[in-house]
């Protein structure tokens, strides 16, 4: 019991010195290899990037013909407090053919650490083949970090401290991504996304030269079960981020009920963390709740509630051009299981 009590206090003071005073070197003029990691996260926080990959990749911007708006919430390491908050609300869409536009504005709170990033997309879309459909995206994106005034009245802050002076007046990047996303015979998938291309200060502290490499890497297919009323999912992503060691997720995702009803699996692994997310939604005519779960398998699981992930969408319509499409291809399975 004394041990247990030992670990859980020197856990709170780890979280609490990373939380107020650790995220500060974010800031910092000398650390610029953690400016890259800390405005690389963005893409890296969600957990339903499967079901929507527009928030992973600005290829898929406009690729289904279907305009929609997007607003999902994650909550990081729940049961703590300061604990990391995440706000994103997105619009996607194709307002003509093979065009693809569309933008997401993220919000994150940590502690007293503020970043908010406004982002724009655009996508070209094509066709190879009758069954065959390949897209083209650019992103660009305005991030901010910033620190509450708060910070000043930190009992562990020293007055005068210019890393934390210079943190609550913000840092501001631009930043670009480059994606190609593809489906083969109406049932694989392939995405690539190269986050943060560029990357600049738009301040006056230089950036430096020695930007790490990013990608992130989807691979997933689609399997129909109309004897169940299914459709199965898998799929694999590999990241690597900044100077963050490649991850992996496996990814099943089951629609069942002419998707209407959604279940999925995560596990994640890799040097830097192992975990597990469960997910379950529903869809009710052009609206789709989506809620995941998932917990660690490190030893900070034990003082934590894991992470909850939320996302609700609203369906706005499909392009005409689209429409056709999908009614062609009906018919034409209609006509093969003949």
């Amino acid at each position: 019991m004394i041990n247990r009590n030992i670990k859980a206090y020197a856990m709170k003071k780890l979280i609490y010195i990373f939380r107020n005073i650790g995220v500060l070197v974010f800031f910092g003029s000398v650390l610029h290899a953690q400016d890259y990691a800390t405005s690389l996260k963005t893409p890296a926080v969600y957990t339903q990037y499967h079901i929507n990959p527009i928030l992973i990749n600005p290829a898929y911007t406009g690729f289904e013909g279907q305009s929609q708006i997007l607003f999902n919430f994650r909550n990081h390491w729940a049961g703590f407090d300061g604990s990391p908050k995440g706000l994103t609300l997105g619009i996607n869409g194709s307002p003509v053919n093979n065009m693809g536009l569309g933008g997401i504005i993220y919000s994150e709170k940590f502690g007293v650490a503020n970043r908010f990033s406004g982002q724009l997309n655009y996508a070209y879309n094509f066709k190879t083949g009758p069954d065959t459909k390949m897209s083209l995206g650019l992103s660009g994106s305005y991030i901010r970090y910033s620190l509450d005034n708060s910070a000043f009245t930190d009992p562990n802050h020293n007055q005068g401290d210019p890393v934390i002076n210079k943190a609550i007046d913000g840092e501001n990047y631009f930043a670009a991504d480059l994606g190609y996303w593809a489906e083969f015979a109406n049932k694989y998938r392939l995405g690539i996304t190269l986050p943060h291309v560029v990357l600049a200060n738009l301040g006056n502290t230089a950036s430096d030269s020695t930007k790490p490499f990013n990608l992130i890497a989807f691979l997933g297919a689609r399997w129909n079960v109309p004897s169940y009323r299914l459709v199965l999912e898998p799929s694999v992503c590999v990241r690597k981020i900044s100077d963050v060691p490649f991850g992996t997720d496996l990814n099943v995702l089951a629609k069942l009920l002419e998707d209407r009803l959604f279940l999925g699996f995560t596990y994640s692994f890799g040097p830097s963390d192992n975990r597990t997310s469960f997910l379950g939604g529903v869809r009710v005519n052009q609206f789709k709740f989506i809620y995941s779960y998932d917990q660690t398998y490190q030893t900070f699981q034990t003082f934590s509630r894991g992470s909850h992930e939320l996302t609700l969408s609203f369906d706005l319509g499909r392009s005409s051009k689209k429409m056709e499409d999908t009614k062609n291809m009906m018919e034409e399975k209609s006509m093969d299981q003949k």
